[in-house]
């Protein structure tokens, strides 16, 4: 009968004279009968034999590392471990189901039976020098690992290292296999995975960006308003959350859970992304890293006193920089103080795991998990342990080179650590598949002044994806644009001429936070979504982003589902300047939580590095306008303090009607309409303080305004030098006069 069990045996005997690095190792098939179970069966023949640097093989599923074997096999490790000095040695297996460890013929570790990965040791003395070492591996179904490790005297336990590890290479070349059979053979797959409700789609690649509660806490909801949601598995069902505004890992699930819901994903008003499910750590709505006191208290003063507080962390503190996605891997990047650091988040043998990397000039503190339900947390590659403090498990970073993982759970991992650095540089590309379409060419009739071509939208694509286009820009290369949509993509668009016959798509980014507004600087893609600016960098000219640079993400963000960042334009000193809306409420009455920078204009410098806010007093403009000399111009859509649609002529610092947005509403006699702000003010409303704009627009004509744009082209004839005015709600175009 077919075994379903793992056994492993490990035997010291004599030191070859022709010694090589690594250990042979022989894998066998197993047969239905077997001789002794922890014994190769003397007539079996070897399938494969290879040189391995160590044993360390953590678990998988299909292919055991290279070998073409999934299932029911033997493999036998043989060589010689080289002893640095005298000493009592802890030996131990990890293994999945049954592992025994013999040292001469001492049983040392008794590690049997079936079970899943576990790991037990044993101590024995031995002298400095050389000791022949043999390991026996049985697998049978649903997985299998291998681990052999060892604690020298003064040391930690950790994978028996390569360097100790040589074998007889004359024996080696005395060993046969059918290399032939194993060339042809197709390594196994592993067993397709179940579904499991609330997973993060493969279509959004490898995180999407958005608001999202994770639970409750001590203090209430427990929001992480700037997360990034990022896959570790194949099917989304393990994630993690990271949340951008205060370097936290707010949450870590393995079973799913996740609800993607809200105006982008299902179309709901009101509602937006949660996790649900059994989480394995969650983090408190606080700062991820401790300030330059050592503090892990809050920073930030809300100005409502709610919780969460709002914004990202004072820069001094700590500051989320971008990620860079390198195949399946997401690499975070954020400084702590002025220190640079790279977080990767991973799933390794089944336990959410945190590897860090950064130059500390200072110590400095990691916030891992709230204390009240977190798991054994483990640390790899630090002497610190982990600590409880006001409720939440942190670990102290001493300055200088730091490089560690953080373990949540019981269980082994790969002791090495993986250098960050090296996933900084592009990686490869994941949509190769382009779309390719036939653009309209309006037909010249004679007598019409102007007509309209149309570039033809991939709706239909291999992702996938809706394409609901937020904005669009032109490249230096006229043939070329890039265009962004609702649902967090960058794609671009080639073959762009007269004929537009052969317009091929090809989809660039993901993960943005309704990205509606793009603009190209000096050929370089700037996009703002909800959440931040980002500027996206291809290092490897693929054609895909590598790197997501948070150009900027200053502004205060909450849940609120209708508080978008609209359109991105550029000013005549290479300024940005983007509209900020108001959290509408469903059904367009009053508004939600309100932050410091809701209903404004905000301008961000040519660098990045400032913003502030233009105009404020906005309740929901779709998109803006910029003169070639400066001029800011805006819309806005009916509803609270805006009684029809109007098209504003912007002057810094002006107050644009809407009072809950306004930058000084505690002095103005009209009263906010939200309770909070209010307080204990009676209701008023004062005409003195209603905005002038150039125009409103009656229903019929515009009732969802868009932005603006200055015709700088001749080909217009007349209308050089006038300005456009867009009509979302109306799907027309005005001339402004």
């Amino acid at each position: 009968m077919k075994r379903i069990l793992s056994h492993v045996a490990l035997f010291l005997s004599a030191l070859p004279l022709m010694a090589a690095p690594g250990l042979i190792g022989e894998y066998f098939k197993l047969e239905d009968k077997l001789g002794d179970e922890f014994e190769v069966p003397v007539d079996l023949k070897p399938w494969l034999v290879r040189v391995d640097k160590a044993v360390n093989f953590p678990g998988s599923k299909g292919d055991f590392h290279g070998s073409k074997l999934g299932e029911n096999f033997m493999v036998r490790w043989s060589g010689v471990i080289k002893v640095p000095k005298a000493g009592n040695y802890l030996f131990a297996t990890s293994s999945k189901d049954g592992s025994r460890l013999y040292l001469g013929d001492k049983l040392a570790v008794d590690n049997w039976g079936p079970h899943p990965m576990k790991q037990q040791s044993g101590t024995i003395r031995l002298k400095a020098g050389s000791h022949p070492v043999r390991v026996i591996y049985q697998n049978g179904t649903l997985g299998a690992a291998c681990v052999v490790k060892w604690m020298a005297p003064g040391g930690k336990l950790e994978a028996v290292p390569a360097s100790v590890l040589f074998h007889d290479a004359e024996k080696l070349k005395g060993l046969t296999w059918d290399q032939q059979a194993f060339a042809k053979a197709a390594s196994p797959s592993a067993p397709p995975a179940k579904p499991v409700s609330g997973s993060l789609p493969q279509k959004y690649g490898n995180f999407v960006s958005t608001a999202l509660r994770v639970g409750k806490d001590s203090k209430g909801d427990n929001i992480a308003f700037r997360s990034r949601v990022i896959r570790l598995d194949s099917q989304g069902a393990v994630c993690v959350a990271f949340d951008a505004d205060t370097m936290r890992m707010a949450a870590g699930w393995t079973q799913g859970g996740l609800k993607l819901e809200g105006l982008p994903f299902t179309g709901g008003h009101g509602s937006f992304p949660s996790h649900s499910g059994a989480r394995v750590f969650t983090n408190q709505a606080a700062p991820g890293w401790a300030d330059t006191q050592g503090s892990i208290a809050e920073t930030r003063m809300p100005e409502d006193g709610k919780y969460p507080p709002l914004g990202p962390l004072p820069k001094t503190q700590a500051h989320y920089k971008g990620l860079y996605v390198h195949g399946e891997k997401t690499v975070l990047r954020y400084t702590v103080g002025k220190d640079p650091v790279l977080e990767l988040p991973a799933l390794e043998n089944g336990l959410i795991t945190r590897t860090i990397q950064g130059k500390f000039s200072a110590p400095a503190v990691v916030v891992l998990a709230d204390e009240k339900g977190a798991p054994e947390i483990q640390v790899v590659g630090s002497q610190e342990k982990p600590a409880a403090i006001d409720g939440r498990i942190v670990l102290k970073v001493p300055a200088g080179m730091a490089h560690f993982k953080v373990v949540y759970g019981s269980g082994s991992v790969p002791e090495a650590l993986e250098d960050l650095t090296l996933l900084m540089k592009g990686g490869p590309a994941r949509w190769t598949e382009t779309v390719t379409t036939v653009g309209e060419v309006a037909k010249d009739d004679g007598k019409s002044s102007y007509v309209l071509d149309r570039l033809t939208v991939p709706y239909q694509n291999p992702y996938g994806m809706k394409m609901r286009i937020g904005g669009f820009d032109f490249f230096s290369d006229p043939s070329k644009a890039a265009v962004c949509t609702w649902d967090g993509d960058v794609w671009v668009v080639g073959g762009i001429d007269e004929k537009l016959e052969s317009l091929i798509w090809k989809r660039i980014a993901a993960g943005g936070h309704e990205t509606l507004g793009l603009t190209i600087v000096d050929d370089v893609i700037y996009t703002v979504a909800d959440d931040q600016i980002t500027r996206y960098h291809d290092f490897n000219g693929d054609g895909e982003i590598d790197y997501y640079e948070n150009f900027n993400n200053d502004w205060e963000l909450t849940s609120g589902f209708h508080a978008f960042c609209f359109d991105l334009q550029t000013g005549p000193q290479g300024e940005f300047y983007f509209a900020f809306g108001c959290p509408v409420r469903g059904g367009g009455r009053s508004f939600q939580r309100m932050s410091r920078h809701h209903g404004s204009i905000l301008r961000v410098s040519k660098d990045g590095s400032r913003l502030d806010r233009y105009a404020t007093g906005l309740r929901a403009p779709n998109g803006i306008g910029v003169s070639p000399t400066g001029q800011l111009t805006s819309g806005d859509n009916e509803g609270t303090f805006v009684p029809r649609c109007p098209i504003h002529w912007i002057e810094p610092d002006e107050f644009l009607g809407v009072v809950d947005s306004a930058a000084d509403y505690a002095t103005m006699k009209t009263t906010p309409t939200v309770g909070q702000r209010r307080g204990s003010r009676k209701e008023n409303l004062d005409p003195s303080e209603a905005p002038k704009p150039l125009a409103w627009l009656p229903k019929n004509v515009d009732n969802s305004n868009g932005g603006q744009v200055w015709i700088t082209s001749n080909k217009w004839g007349p209308y050089e030098g006038e300005m456009l005015h867009f009509s979302y709600g109306q799907s027309a175009i005005y001339v402004v006069l």
